[in-house]
């Protein structure tokens, strides 16, 4: 695994003034390429400059003062015009009826209002009243007449232009910081799916990098956390399994020695107190045995799955119950809900799964007690429910009743509680992708366990 490899590297900040700065360029040349185009335009006669009609008129002035008659021919180019009398009467003109009024007011007032810009030539007996504007104008009517001014024109093309280089920069520069950003998203992805062996890539960018090499610090401790944890855990577990192991061979002795004795002539009391010890070595024995279970489980639970005969699965389970209820004087009621011939899961770890279930509630329910045992198969999901007719579980069982090496004083059976079964059925479930639910049963008062297994749909 690599580290970050030192490069030069680059600030956010200077690659965003970069990105100004490309922008404002880019603005630059849009408007300098405009006017520069717009003047080849004005100085190749394409286009009139906007005061070109009032150069004209001024040009002309003196002749159409002068002239005996006013003709059209004699108007500059892109102006109306009117002719009036001296008491306001129109002689001629082809300026439009909704500005006569306008331009009178100009002729007799001086007083011009509206877009237009308005001249007046006295004249002999009438006044000739031009109106103009001073915008930049097509040389060519054909243009005049199917295309907006040029000014308005330019402005469109400005806007444009400037949407144009805001948008195709920043689109740019999104991507370039995703692509930057890559990296870092890929390194929290991979600590999010506990992957820590990958090789952390260069950015380019200081404080992503910087980001980068806090997160590569981040998961180098992580990683060493979880090895040494993991470690510690084994070692915890191999030597509980050897202790567990080493306490069942003097077991056996004690055992082995109290039934030879049991076997010889004996007093009453002390018949008695051999079946004490006998019945404490059982009962050790089979915490022992749990115990192994639970480190075993730590250890060696891996999802493995195979195909497997439901009523051959569902049999075993129904003949090791049995078993215990023989043992512990109980009645069994089981009742089943299958649709597969076929089911696929772990054989083996499920079954210890549910007998452990089963057989934490047959150690606490009284002789002659009754446990109801449900399964069922439904939406791909496999699950038991047993139920018994006990003490049922406690506030704190209920709880916490699934932790490893619980222990409730007042358990159902009135002496220490360990909750072995219950975490090795647990753990089971969980790594199967279910789980596990302790409630008190409404219907018999006692203990209420449920158990839950995902089952391997493509292979069912």
């Amino acid at each position: 695994m690599g580290r970050i490899e030192k490069r030069r590297s680059s600030t956010l900040g200077g690659v965003f003034l970069r990105y100004v700065l490309v922008v404002l360029g880019a603005l630059f040349i849009l408007v300098a390429g405009v006017i520069f185009t717009f003047s080849i335009l004005v100085n190749t006669g394409y286009i009139y400059p906007a005061n070109y009609t009032e150069q004209k008129i001024n040009e002309e002035y003196e002749q159409i003062r002068n002239a005996d008659e006013v003709t059209e021919d004699m108007i500059p180019p892109l102006c109306q015009y009117v002719v009036f009398s001296t008491n306001g009467k129109k002689l001629r003109g082809n300026m439009a009826e909704e500005f006569l009024e306008i331009a009178w007011n100009v002729a007799e007032n001086g007083k011009a209002s509206g877009r237009y810009f308005y001249k007046v030539i006295s004249r002999s007996g009438e006044y000739l009243v031009l109106q103009y504007s001073l915008t930049p104008q097509y040389s060519s009517e054909f243009l005049r007449e199917h295309l907006i001014d040029p000014q308005r024109l330019l402005m469109i093309i400005l806007i444009l232009g400037t949407i144009l280089i805001i948008i195709f920069p920043s689109i740019r520069f999104g991507k370039k910081m995703k692509a930057k950003m890559l990296p870092m998203m890929n390194a929290v992805g991979r600590i999010k799916e506990r992957d820590l062996e990958y090789d952390v890539s260069y950015c380019g960018i200081k404080e992503f990098d910087d980001c980068l090499e806090s997160i590569d610090e981040m998961r180098i401790a992580l990683k060493d956390s979880l090895e040494q944890q993991w470690k510690t855990e084994q070692d915890k577990n191999r030597q509980m399994s050897a202790l567990a192991h080493d306490i069942k061979t003097p077991l056996t002795v004690v055992r082995g020695n109290a039934e030879l004795l049991s076997e010889t002539e004996l007093t009453e009391d002390q018949k008695k107190n051999v079946d004490y010890i006998i019945d404490s070595t059982l009962q050790i024995q089979s915490y022992v045995q749990k115990l192994i279970e639970v480190t075993r489980s730590a250890q060696n639970y891996s999802y493995t799955s195979e195909k497997v005969k439901t009523e051959v699965f569902l049999k075993n389970i129904r003949k090791q119950a049995a078993g215990l209820a023989e043992v512990y004087h109980l009645k069994i009621n089981w009742r089943e809900n299958w649709s597969s011939e076929i089911i696929d899961l772990s054989d083996e770890q499920v079954t210890r799964a549910v007998v452990n279930i089963i057989q934490n509630s047959a150690e606490h329910t009284t002789q002659n007690g009754v446990i109801n045992i449900y399964a069922e198969e439904q939406d791909g999901k496999l699950s038991f429910t047993v139920e018994d007719t006990g003490r049922g579980f406690t506030k704190e069982a209920l709880q916490h009743g699934t932790e490893q090496f619980f222990m409730d004083d007042t358990s159902r059976s009135g002496g220490n509680h360990y909750g072995i079964g219950l975490f090795s059925a647990k753990t089971i479930a969980e790594k199967y992708g279910g789980n596990i639910s302790l409630t008190n049963s409404e219907k018999t008062g006692g203990a209420k366990v449920k158990i839950c297994f995902h089952l391997r749909q493509d292979n069912i």
